[in-house]
């Protein structure tokens, strides 16, 4: 397989998922990159998960998918053709397809590429797009293992799996800006906050995190951060806690985001895609419920996880809940429980 694509001028690689799939993808291009270091390699994301490829140095192009402006759009289907125009446009060699969905497989077949790859996983109308189909078992490792072993099916050798994130420098002068001004010499540990996550079912709860807020502001300086979307569970947990916050934001771009959390002495989050971004930068502390970590947990050793493996239900497709009691995973894991470890962990930074 190797021998089929050694030469490629081109590769194009795709991935139409949420933030923390796009994270996870980063040691996949570069040590694509690695492999193939004379080909031109691009990567198609969805728009808003995309800012992590512009940095990193294995990226030669983005191409961000609006997929807010296609799907159910009337005019969705005229914009997506549109979109096919600017990839038959790259010329691509070599088309790899780690989706697993219908548009991207679409977008392969359509690219011209006359190499196209794909997984095996399941029988599918989409497979006939595929010239080469890799297999790997999904749903028994992690994604970010899962990605490279695509790699190593197709004979390349894997230098480094770990997340790097490289941050622009006008993020930091952004943050001095934005930031208080005693956020630098005060002596105190600085911890994240993120309440928020894009599912429900993934969400600890606001009351939950005001308690986390409330036993560190004393010891440690508490940043509450949540996405442009999360202003209400942002406020929520503000309104609950009893002590300030020494910082509260809704606004950070992702660049903004990681430098806080490289500042920053630890992250405490949800299972939501900025646990991804904190996990390359500072130790990070999860609160999981019908996902497992070790298929979609922070890519580091620098974490600490918090879930209850006791149910039978876990990992759940989180359409809905369908245990007797809404979110019992996630009720499970208590406060006390939570901040205990915590406060061991921060007497070790």
């Amino acid at each position: 397989m190797l021998h089929s694509i050694i030469n490629a001028r081109h590769v194009l690689v795709i991935k139409l998922r949420y933030i923390g799939d796009s994270i996870w993808m980063l040691p996949f291009v570069e040590n694509l990159k690695l492999n193939l270091p004379h080909a031109k390699l691009s990567v198609i994301v969805n728009k808003g998960t995309e800012p992590f490829f512009y940095t990193s140095p294995a990226v030669d192009a983005v191409i961000p998918f609006p997929r807010a402006d296609i799907k159910g759009k009337p005019l969705g289907i005229l914009r997506f053709f549109s979109f096919i125009k600017t990839i038959r446009g790259l010329k691509p060699d070599v088309v790899i397809e780690l989706t697993e969905g219908d548009r991207a497989a679409i977008m392969s077949v359509l690219s011209g590429a006359d190499i196209r790859i794909g997984y095996s996983n399941e029988k599918h109308w989409r497979q006939r797009f595929y010239t080469h189909q890799i297999s790997s078992k999904i749903n028994t490792k992690h994604m970010v293992e899962y990605h490279l072993d695509l790699l190593k099916e197709l004979g390349m050798k894997i230098f480094d799996d770990s997340i790097k994130i490289q941050i622009p420098e006008a993020a930091y002068l952004s943050l001095r800006r934005i930031l208080p001004p005693d956020f630098y010499n005060n002596k105190k540990k600085k911890v994240l906050i993120h309440p928020g996550a894009r599912n429900p079912l993934r969400q600890w709860g606001a009351e939950k995190f005001a308690y986390i807020g409330d036993a560190l502001s004393e010891e440690c300086r508490v940043f509450l951060i949540a996405g442009p979307d999360e202003e209400g569970v942002l406020q929520e947990v503000k309104r609950t806690m009893k002590t300030t916050p020494a910082f509260c934001s809704t606004s950070l771009n992702l660049y903004e985001f990681a430098a806080l959390c490289e500042l920053s002495d630890l992250f405490i989050g949800n299972d939501s895609g900025p646990i991804h971004i904190a996990a390359a930068k500072t130790f990070t502390a999860g609160i999981y419920g019908p996902t497992l970590p070790e298929l979609a947990g922070p890519w580091t050793n620098r974490k600490r996880i918090f879930e209850d493996k006791s149910f039978q239900c876990r990992p759940c497709k989180q359409d809905k809940c369908h245990y007797q009691s809404f979110k019992a995973c996630l009720e499970a894991i208590s406060p006390e429980d939570v901040i205990s470890k915590i406060k061991e962990i921060l007497t070790g930074l």
